[in-house]
């Protein structure tokens, strides 16, 4: 039966029905304030560079060791991820940081941030995961080719209702391989909290319909579908930080579906920026 209680938790690691995934991955972009994708760093799971064919729909449905991997469960049988460790190498202590773990559930490659014509994305393949869009946000990042300058973006959408939405956000220049989502309606520095503030009342994302820079940013962006699973907060340098989702979350131990594509965007509390190396592990159980 899927787990629900601690004694459930409990009979399930009795049972053996559990595995401790261990990941590492090098040190990436540069970055200090601003959120970073370790999928574009080498280690294990491999360097993922985020390519397909340009305004094209990429589901991601993780095959072995594509991202953080975990075994198949029997029919009938829920996952569901218990708790995670990072340990993070720098060079000096950089300040308190946060992690965001999701699953990618695909994306968009190659926006051209040149163009200021209406770009139309190809919606022929739909979400893998989380189909009705509900919980699912949208992040962007600036990947292959670097940005040049802050950017404002008009992006049309179409929530979890099936609504279609509107919203007028920046792009701001972070760096390549990092998130570029914005919050503001006008040319800024600032960056998000990570995702991009959907319009009010809209749930979820269910398809990303076409982007327009009114203001180009230069370089490619990479536009993610992502539905968050959990956070935790990291610490000194080369300290480890677990965080129990049974204990520190109110017994949530986010569900992780068949082919999910597991990952973690990382921000360091530095204002100077540095390379990251990621050390770590993800426990799964499962009934």
């Amino acid at each position: 039966m899927p787990i629900q209680s601690l004694s459930d938790l409990q009979a399930a690691f009795d049972a053996g029905r559990w595995h401790m995934q261990r990941f590492y991955k090098a040190a990436g972009t540069a970055h200090g304030l601003h959120w970073a994708d370790p999928s574009f760093a080498a280690g294990q799971p491999p360097y993922d560079a985020r390519v397909g064919t340009a305004l094209e729909f990429t589901p991601c449905v993780a095959q072995k060791n594509d991202a953080i991997y975990f075994p198949d469960v029997a029919s009938g049988e829920h996952r569901h991820l218990t708790s995670a460790t990072f340990r993070s190498s720098q060079s000096t202590f950089n300040g308190a940081g946060s992690i965001v773990i999701f699953d990618l559930l695909g994306y968009y490659p190659m926006i051209d941030g040149d163009s200021t014509d209406e770009q139309f994305m190809d919606n022929t393949q739909t979400l893998p995961r989380y189909a009705d869009g509900q919980g699912v946000r949208l992040v962007l990042v600036n990947h292959i080719a670097p940005t040049t300058a802050s950017g404002v973006a008009l992006i049309n959408y179409t929530d979890s209702t099936g609504a279609s939405k509107s919203v007028t956000r920046n792009i701001p220049l972070t760096g390549q391989n990092l998130v570029c989502s914005g919050v503001r309606a006008a040319a800024a520095a600032d960056v998000g909290p990570l995702t991009v503030a959907l319009a009010d009342a809209s749930p979820g994302i269910r398809s990303l319909d076409s982007i327009t820079f009114t203001t180009p940013p230069s370089g490619l962006i990479c536009a993610y579908l992502v539905r968050i699973l959990g956070t935790c907060l990291t610490g000194d340098n080369n300290v480890a930080v677990e965080k129990e989702f049974y204990s520190k979350a109110g017994f949530h131990c986010p569900r992780v579906h068949d082919g999910a594509w597991l990952g973690w965007f990382d921000r360091i509390g530095s204002g100077t920026s540095r390379t990251v190396s990621w050390f770590g592990n993800f426990t799964f159980a499962w009934g």
